[in-house]
């Protein structure tokens, strides 16, 4: 490499550990979480006769990768080595420096839920409830009690909701640009835009934060699955939305010009150049639950007839399919 591509990435890896996360490295030194496994295949700090580096962290490392093991460094709380008496003075002002004194913790990215509902009052608002700061949920001319419920389950974290007297879902793409600005005024730093039947698996609790970490992303995709049932997606011809992905958590930058598709059914949730952001697929699995009860299928059905009844938006032979009795299911692992 040149000294300029050089250059380059030794300043995106030093980033790369500035950014709160798990990164995967070459190399471990000083405080160390080891596996049993790891010890049982042969990891330790022995000296290899035939290396003449200096520190036995370095001769650890090497057997590792020789042996084929995966090390980590954790950068959500920063260390500071105290490698002689001389470090103690400046272990306050790294403390300070990095805002994890007494009282404090360290910063991390907001999270808001952003979210468009209508009568869902007996769906799955509860599912996100672990791991979101804030909501901010449109009512599009619910007729339950969707908004009290939401009120109720979001107990503890800001919410905003803001009622629509009548739906607007009839041009999806009008609603869509309501939700968009709406969420914007709470002063997001991410979005994460589900409906209200939509659920992650138990892997995005655990992950969403690190993921959220890294500042080299500001869009990431996800794959839906449509359940039929409350274990089995469905899976033919008509049905394969999760071989897709699709953006669903999205940074929020000012002064990005959104470029909406304007439809006025089947539009995307976020403006259609939002992939001019720099963007990554996630393996975690979004689940839409949405098709799991058949009375909520047959008003789906209803609605699409009704909304697109020429299939100039979407598809007049899936609508149909809706209705089928014989499907392809296939169960859902966790």
């Amino acid at each position: 490499m040149t000294d300029s591509e050089i250059s380059t990435r030794y300043q995106s890896f030093i980033r790369q550990m500035r950014t709160p996360g798990v990164h995967k490295v070459g190399g471990l030194g000083a405080y160390t979480l080891i596996s049993q496994k790891a010890l049982k295949a042969g990891v330790n700090f022995n000296r290899i006769e035939n290396l003449s580096f200096w520190g036995e962290d370095r001769h650890f490392c090497i057997r590792a990768a020789a042996l084929g093991i995966s090390m980590y460094v954790d950068t959500h709380l920063p260390a500071y080595h105290i490698y002689r008496d001389s470090d103690l003075e400046g272990a306050m002002e790294f403390l300070d420096r990095t805002d994890m004194g007494e009282g404090s913790g360290a910063s991390r990215p907001k999270l808001t839920l952003s979210m468009v509902m209508k009568n869902e009052s007996e769906h799955y608002l509860r599912e996100n409830t672990d791991y979101i700061d804030e909501a901010v949920i449109i009512d599009d001319g619910s007729t339950d009690n969707s908004a009290e419920v939401c009120l109720e389950v979001l107990k503890g974290i800001p919410v905003r909701i803001i009622r629509n007297d009548f739906s607007k879902f009839s041009n999806e793409i009008e609603l869509r640009k309501m939700q968009w600005t709406e969420t914007v005024k709470s002063n997001p730093e991410w979005i994460l835009n589900l409906d209200a039947d939509e659920v992650f698996e138990n892997r995005f609790k655990e992950e969403v934060r690190q993921l959220i970490s890294d500042q080299e992303v500001d869009v990431y995709c996800f794959r839906l699955y449509d359940f039929w049932n409350e274990t089995h997606y469905r899976e033919d011809e008509h049905w394969c939305a999760h071989q897709y992905y699709r953006p669903f958590l999205v940074r929020y930058r000012e002064g990005f010009e959104c470029k909406w598709n304007d439809r006025p059914q089947h539009c995307d949730r976020f403006a259609e150049n939002v992939f001019e952001l720099p963007h990554k697929l996630s393996d975690i699995r979004l689940k839409h639950l949405g098709w799991v009860k058949k009375e909520d299928r047959m008003a789906k059905f209803k609605r699409y007839r009704e909304l697109d009844p020429d299939g100039t938006y979407g598809s007049t032979e899936q609508y149909q399919s809706i209705l089928d009795e014989n499907t392809n299911l296939i169960r859902f692992e966790e």
